[in-house]
């Protein structure tokens, strides 16, 4: 079995405990009376701000608020993001536009044509200002007088049908939203600023304020806070970054930050335990503690563990005749943690299989490591930590004693297929065995 990222899509879905907190949020975004409002979602990748923001937009359709979701990451170039975001709000209202229009009497069908012509306008104004590559002094930063001159100097040019300045873009945006939500307001859902390339994110945020900054909307931006501060900061003084700079930046965008809620683990514990293949594991404390203490509460990665736990026994079960241990399973468990979260560890198993019980036993005899395995440890900060946390020795826990060498090399065989490269490195795929040898180490 193997699980996707995918976000959940819609409330009926949540299986983390966000609904409570997405309805609180909601009936903010409903109640806030002077708009346009910027809202940001906060969290670190893997946290669920994906699907929080689903929840919260299944909550507002069931309350009759209209919604858009964008994607920016989808967009590499600066100008084809501004352009894309602009557009796919603009579909969005000229959709819903024509439809009222074709069922509506003939004084609401004129009104709809009417909205329905200033859309045009405005998607037309867009793709020239795109095909023109004026957007790039709207989008690249802090306006200056001459930016704006120059764009209005290109936007008035003879023959062109378009706006004389960018007041007006806002303006008339400002009404089609009027229209199409019949005086409500729009919430605009800007998902994963954070996975787009620094200029890329900062001109999403620039395009909300310079073209949309007049109407009735709601953005919803979902970003790891530090990602994008820091991509701001680099705006400021690319080869100096400016972190203070930064978070003003973000400061003054955002009207209100909205931390996402934590996950608990026992959350995560009751979603995914019947995902792992292995019933033995399923329910072992040993496997839950070794997840938690490797991945916190983060649904992703955990998620991304349990994918790579599963090929992974499935791969050590190609032999019939000679079906793994839990203890064996439990070791391919820590060694998975391992390469997903301290690569170079993993890699220096491979080479000196011995390490991972020298440590163990340092961390018995409360004594400092030596040589090499000093700077390893420094190599890979929290390893010691998550070897620690798996110690056959570790009261309440049934932890089994260091893998052997014999082990160690099967195990990471397998691993370096079913595991994923890490760091999006490349690995080759070795031939293994899985019957006969891994049963020369003890608990067998």
């Amino acid at each position: 079995m193997l699980l996707t990222d995918n976000p959940i899509a819609d409330a009926d879905g949540d299986r983390f405990g966000f609904r409570a907190h997405a309805d609180v949020l909601c009936s903010a975004i409903i109640t806030t009376e002077d708009l346009p409002l910027a809202v940001g979602v906060f969290g670190p990748w893997g946290t669920g701000k994906s699907s929080f923001m689903k929840v919260c937009q299944d909550l507002l359709g069931k309350r009759g608020l209209p919604t858009v979701w964008f994607n920016p990451w989808k967009y590499d170039q600066k100008d084809e993001i501004w352009h894309a975001l602009i557009q796919s709000v603009l579909t969005e209202i000229a959709q819903e536009l024509e439809r009222r229009r074709m069922s509506g009497d003939l004084a609401l069908r004129e009104r709809m044509a009417g909205a329905l012509a200033t859309v045009r306008r405005l998607s037309q104004a867009a793709a020239w200002l795109l095909a023109r590559r004026s957007a790039a002094p709207l989008t690249a930063g802090v306006l200056t007088a001459d930016d704006v001159d120059a764009a209005q100097a290109a936007l008035t040019e003879p023959g062109t049908e378009t706006y004389l300045h960018v007041n007006r873009f806002e303006q008339d945006f400002a009404e089609v939203v009027g229209t199409y939500t019949d005086g409500g307001r729009l919430v605009l859902f800007v998902d994963d600023l954070d996975r787009c390339t620094p200029d890329a994110a900062i001109t999403v945020l620039d395009s909300l304020k310079l073209f949309l900054g007049e109407a009735s909307c709601v953005f919803v931006l979902a970003m790891d806070y530090q990602v994008v501060a820091e991509a701001a900061a680099r705006r400021f003084h690319s080869d100096k970054p400016d972190a203070a700079r930064g978070r003003q930046y973000l400061e003054k965008l955002i009207h209100f930050p909205y931390h996402l809620p934590g996950v608990s683990f026992e959350a995560i514990v009751r979603h995914l335990q019947d995902k792992i293949t292995d019933s033995g594991l399923a329910g072992s404390r040993e496997l839950w503690e070794l997840i938690e203490v490797a991945f916190a509460a983060n649904p992703r990665r955990v998620r991304r563990f349990v994918n790579g736990l599963n090929v992974t026994v499935m791969t050590l079960r190609l032999n019939p005749d000679d079906p793994p241990s839990h203890r064996l399973l439990l070791h391919a468990g820590t060694l998975l943690a391992l390469r997903m979260r301290h690569p170079g560890f993993f890699t220096a198993l491979q080479s000196d299989p011995d390490v991972w019980r020298r440590y163990d036993q340092a961390d018995f005899d409360r004594t400092e490591l030596s040589g090499q395995d000093v700077l390893l440890a420094g190599e890979n900060p929290g390893v010691r930590r998550l070897l620690s946390a798996v110690a056959h020795r570790r009261e309440g826990f049934a932890f089994p004693d260091p893998p052997t060498p014999t082990e160690i090399r099967v195990l990471t065989q397998v691993l370096t297929v079913t595991g994923g490269p890490p760091n999006g490195s490349a690995a080759p795929a070795p031939a293994f065995t899985t019957g006969g040898t891994v049963g020369e180490g003890p608990g067998r």
